[in-house]
């Protein structure tokens, strides 16, 4: 099913915060849609402030914390990759994924090579 535009969204929230629609139904019959889109689209505006479409998948990355990361990386530069997550789980972060913790370590300036971790010379992006 075809999503609605952003415009057509705002127009129907307007005609509903106005009171010339009438009834969602009413109104769901102005617009030529169900009623059911009326309540969603206005439920999004009431939690959101606007009716922006919804981010399909996860909602919301985890974030490590990059100084944190660096100072572990510094201390046990032979940790796996394991290790790291289930550090950063026990200080108080939530679980990330393998791939996130490997994102972060390469962000924070070091490669995988030869079976372990170990500063890069430089061509890993730096993160402030």
């Amino acid at each position: 099913m075809a999503q609605l535009s952003i415009d057509l969204r705002r127009r129907l929230v307007a005609v509903c915060e106005s009171h010339l629609g009438g009834s969602h139904a009413a109104t769901a019959a102005l617009f030529g849609v169900d009623e059911a889109t009326v309540q969603r689209v206005l439920q999004r505006y009431r939690e959101t402030g606007d009716v922006l479409y919804k981010r399909i998948g996860n909602q919301r990355r985890p974030v490590i914390d990059l100084t944190w990361l660096r100072e572990h990386l510094a201390a046990d530069p032979e940790a796996r990759l394991v290790d790291r997550i289930a550090a950063w789980k026990a200080r108080g972060g939530k679980r990330v994924s393998v791939g996130a913790m490997w994102l972060a370590v390469r962000a924070c300036g070091w490669a995988y090579r030869d079976g372990r971790w170990a500063p890069d010379g430089g061509s890993a992006r730096r993160c402030g």
